[in-house]
């Protein structure tokens, strides 16, 4: 490929953008996702294990991006040539911090080859990238992809063949393992705290990064979970993550109490 190459650092790790001459559209965007994920996944889960980040763009007879160690494979038609309005998902911001986010969920820890594996992976790193993304455009920006994960989410069990596993035994199920994954994780992070989340996930890459065969499971990863979640909130954690729970929410009634 002619490629020409954005260059860029965080903290002494060099970020790399091989792209097509012409799609320096979204570059910016993209540079900054990696630095502010670099940032919040070292801050919260562990030190990056590379000297580099390289993302290389190729054509659009695909539509994925893709991380493997220190080198992320990224189509030019979920990033490169996105046009983002303003008020607009900034979705290559997102996807660059989810893709980012595997080299700590995928690469520092392996999960088995089991149920529930996609958990240890999809699911973390799109719980990673919510939260950069929050980060950089604030909670409510937030809601309008929330809503988008929900509708892919429904959309999803609309369509199943078989049946809707629950998220712990996810089993080659993209609308439950991203969507449903993203969102449980940032329901449980509203209930219990974002301090205690990121404390189970750093626990639970302590004990696997790096390990070798028995590899992890998803039962690994709930044991971190429940120890961090207050018993009022262990109802919510197994329908979040062992059942299969809609909500149905409605307000039943309201009173208003006037002041001086």
């Amino acid at each position: 490929g002619r490629y020409q190459v954005r260059r860029d650092r965080w903290n002494g790790v060099a970020i790399e953008i091989f792209h097509h001459p012409g799609h320096e559209y979204n570059l910016d965007r993209m540079v900054s996702s990696v630095k502010a994920s670099l940032d919040y996944f070292t801050r919260h889960f562990g030190p990056y294990q590379h000297r580099q980040v390289r993302i290389l763009e190729f054509p659009r007879y695909a539509a994925f991006a893709q991380s493997f160690a220190n080198t992320i494979p990224y189509s030019e038609a979920i990033g490169f040539i996105a046009k983002v309005d303003e008020d607009d998902v900034d979705y290559p911001y997102f996807v660059t911090a989810h893709e980012v986010a595997h080299q700590w969920w995928g690469h520092q820890v392996v999960g088995a080859d089991v149920q529930g594996a996609a958990m240890l992976s999809e699911t973390l790193a799109e719980y990673s990238a919510l939260m950069v993304m929050e980060e950089a455009y604030g909670r409510e920006r937030m809601e309008d992809f929330l809503a988008y994960e929900l509708d892919q989410y429904l959309e999803g069990r609309g369509g199943e063949r078989r049946a809707e596993m629950p998220l712990y035994l996810v089993e080659g199920q993209p609308y439950i393992h991203y969507y449903k994954g993203g969102l449980a994780m940032y329901a449980l992070r509203d209930a219990i705290g974002e301090d205690r989340v990121n404390a189970a996930l750093a626990a639970f890459l302590r004990e696997w990064k790096h390990r070798g065969p028995p590899y992890a499971t998803s039962l690994d990863l709930l044991r971190h979970l429940e120890a961090v979640t207050p018993p009022a909130q262990r109802p919510l954690l197994d329908d979040l993550f062992r059942h299969v729970t809609l909500f149905d929410n409605r307000v039943a009634g309201a009173r208003a109490t006037p002041l001086s």
